[in-house]
């Protein structure tokens, strides 16, 4: 369905690209082949670690009903060669200098159109109504003036979960979930394939029809901070969506203009004025101006990110590297410089990252059953951890009054005390075990995924 005829700029950022594979300018076929072959031992290795990862996680703690979720890994596109361009080579790290090879290899053999995603095509009744223009800016840019949230609201004493609804449509396992900053859309992409949705929270009917692309997957996913824009990410790109009918929003980034680019994870700040990207090929963590899509000042320095976080008030960038072993980092988003590091030992490796609504806590997952807390400028440990769950931690909020936090294992949600980390209440699954959580800005609106779920479950907490 896709139509992949060869756009101006993919042919220029094809060239433009090659030049900045490593220190050789004249890179023979060979060559550019191997480093192909490596970027794909490279995935496999990763792939092979977070599978034993997962393997000794539900050993020690329980296995649950389902088995590892794999990420998937690309497909390989083989090498072609590559143009000989002059110019003095940039310095990369060791890693860069494998993953990159490979990577500008892909982007010289593939020169596709940057309006790679389709609309409508459904299984369920669609057409291709439209198809974004490559490398054009359809619909503007978002504003930067933030959508009015909901206002902070109390849980329960004694609370409960009432079903909603659920939301059918998917075809495949869903992987990501995120509510709108209003709590009125809610968002999911599958974990395999490239399909992205958009409920309505209140009618528990899809907004538009499904945006689907045969070439990406929409691993990352953000709503900016004006509710008008769903910004998706994929290893080779960023691309942006009207949030009321999924049409181009705005001017892609992709990966034609630098091969190192990596966009698996997109965060916008609270303010609307920048977002974030970062990704497994990436050593680094890029931001942008959301105007103009143009990156702003240098890069932060990492092991690259499967998860940014922004606090909520805009001063504090959280990001942790999908293994997890590199713990996590911070960086005060003004000066751009990396505060203290939280200790890794305690967390054996990261996960799931939330800030308190005040932004001077940061609350993150481990690998083992615990939640630990940490000052979102000293990093230091703060109060004891949250402990006791039913194996892995597979969902973590705050309440929007600051007061609580959720947490979820296979047994169901817990509440617990921000302030004193003491266990306040716990609700059964329900439905399905819960191997995602999403909290709606509202205060009351759960959206939850079972392991392997085609399904999403939305829940009332009263």
């Amino acid at each position: 369905m896709d139509e992949r005829g060869p756009s101006p700029e993919g042919v220029r950022g094809a060239s433009s690209g090659a030049g900045r594979t490593g220190p050789d300018d004249g890179r023979t076929t060979a060559e550019a082949g191997a480093g192909a072959e490596e970027l794909g031992q490279l995935r496999a290795e990763r792939d092979r670690l977070l599978a034993e990862r997962e393997r000794l996680r539900h050993e020690l703690n329980g296995p649950p009903s389902h088995l590892p979720r794999i990420p998937p890994r690309p497909p390989r596109i083989p090498p072609k060669p590559l143009p000989r361009i002059s110019g003095k080579p940039l310095p990369l790290s060791r890693r860069r200098l494998l993953i990159g090879a490979g990577a500008a290899v892909a982007v010289a053999a593939v020169a596709v159109p940057t309006g790679i995603a389709l609309f409508g095509g459904d299984s369920d009744g669609g057409k291709n109504t439209a198809h974004g223009k490559p490398g054009k800016d359809t619909s503007g840019s978002p504003s930067p003036t933030p959508v009015r949230t909901p206002p902070p609201i109390a849980i329960p004493a004694h609370p409960g979960l009432r079903p909603l609804a659920t939301l059918k449509g998917h075809k495949g396992e869903i992987g990501t979930l995120r509510f709108s900053p209003d709590g009125k859309s809610l968002a999911s992409s599958e974990a395999q394939d490239g399909v992205l949705r958009l409920w309505d929270v209140a009618t528990h009917k899809q907004r538009a029809k499904a945006l689907l692309s045969s070439l990406v997957v929409f691993e990352g996913v953000a709503f900016s901070p004006d509710g008008r824009t769903v910004a998706t990410g994929h290893e080779s790109r960023a691309q942006f969506w009207d949030a009321a009918t999924l049409r181009p929003h705005g001017k892609e980034i992709a990966q034609h203009d630098d091969p190192f680019l990596s966009f698996e994870t997109i965060a916008f700040s609270p303010d609307g004025r920048l977002f974030a990207t970062s990704g497994f090929i990436d050593q680094e963590i890029r931001l942008y101006d959301v105007a103009t899509h143009q990156q702003k000042g240098a890069p932060l320095e990492s092991a690259g990110a499967h998860q940014l976080v922004f606090s909520p008030n805009g001063k504090t960038l959280a990001g942790v590297d999908e293994s997890g072993m590199d713990g996590v980092r911070l960086w005060d988003v003004a000066t751009r410089r990396q505060r203290p590091q939280p200790s890794n030992d305690s967390l054996g490796g990261a996960g799931d990252m939330v800030f308190s609504p005040d932004s001077g806590t940061l609350a993150v997952t481990n690998d083992s059953t615990e939640v630990h807390f940490f000052d979102a400028i000293t990093s230091k440990e703060r109060g004891k951890p949250l402990a006791g769950h039913s194996g892995s931690v597979t969902g973590l909020a705050y309440s929007t009054d600051g007061r609580t936090v959720l947490t979820t294992d296979y047994t169901g949600l817990h509440l617990w005390d921000a302030a004193s980390h003491e266990h306040r209440a716990a609700i059964s699954n329900p439905g399905p075990s819960i191997a995602q959580l999403a909290f709606s800005p509202d205060g009351r609106t759960l959206a939850t995924l079972g392991f392997q779920d085609k399904t999403i479950h939305l829940w009332r907490l009263e």
